[in-house]
């Protein structure tokens, strides 16, 4: 069983602050509120700030419910600020053909072939537009669904806060690319696609990437 979460935080709070500078801290403090919880199952989450920076919004995908207790500690969170609930009733209600409108902050990477001995490919960053689209249409598509196209022929897809993002992480510096995609997507297998919800897309899931959130389809005016 999954635990979908949302939670807000105020930007003002000292505590928050800090943690939220580094990918690595928040991380740890996501896996210490949600310790509980299974290891076989990965917890996923994401940091959104709306436009005028009055708030975040930390998602989570987790086997249990988020602590309150540490995330009041660690982040100045009040327990009415933490919505929890089951994922697997908004997960059964998606069916083939439906249409949603997503977001998804993630890592887009290609992996090239290995060479000799090595069994395993190097990852490359995709920082070019052309790049991140082909990526994202086609971890979409293993994820049962694809972009629905808009009166211009165009998909509807904006990618936004493409960008390299770099911390630490014990004694050596991590950068990796992130990119946000939003956009309109039709779903073609349900089941392919609650696994992607729950399992996440793409690599760096333990930093923010791969947590791919869904909302009803109100106007597609915003994305034309």
């Amino acid at each position: 069983m999954a635990m979908f979460s949302r939670v807000l935080v105020n930007p003002k709070d000292r505590r928050a602050l800090r943690i939220f500078g580094s990918l690595e801290r928040i991380h740890a403090v996501v896996a210490r509120a949600t310790d509980g919880g299974s290891t076989k199952e990965r917890t996923l989450w994401r940091l959104d700030t709306d436009g005028n920076g009055k708030m975040f919004r930390l998602y989570i995908v987790s086997a249990v419910a988020p602590d309150a207790t540490v995330l009041n500690e660690e982040l100045g969170v009040e327990p009415k600020a933490i919505s929890s609930c089951e994922y697997e009733p908004f997960l059964d209600r998606l069916e083939c053909g439906q249409e949603r409108v997503f977001r998804l902050t993630a890592n887009p990477t290609k992996t090239l072939p290995s060479e000799g001995f090595v069994t395993r490919g190097s990852r490359t960053p995709l920082v070019k537009v052309d790049d991140q689209e082909e990526w994202i249409f086609d971890k979409l598509r293993k994820a049962g669904c694809h972009m629905t196209i808009n009166r211009l022929e165009q998909p509807e897809l904006r990618i936004r806060d493409s960008g390299l993002v770099s911390f630490r992480r014990k004694s050596s510096r991590v950068t990796l690319v992130r990119a946000t995609f939003e956009g309109i997507l039709a779903i073609d297998d349900p089941d392919r696609l609650r696994r992607a919800l729950v399992e996440g897309i793409g690599p760096a899931k333990a930093y923010g990437c791969g947590l791919m959130t869904l909302a009803p389809l109100v106007t597609r005016a915003s994305l034309e």
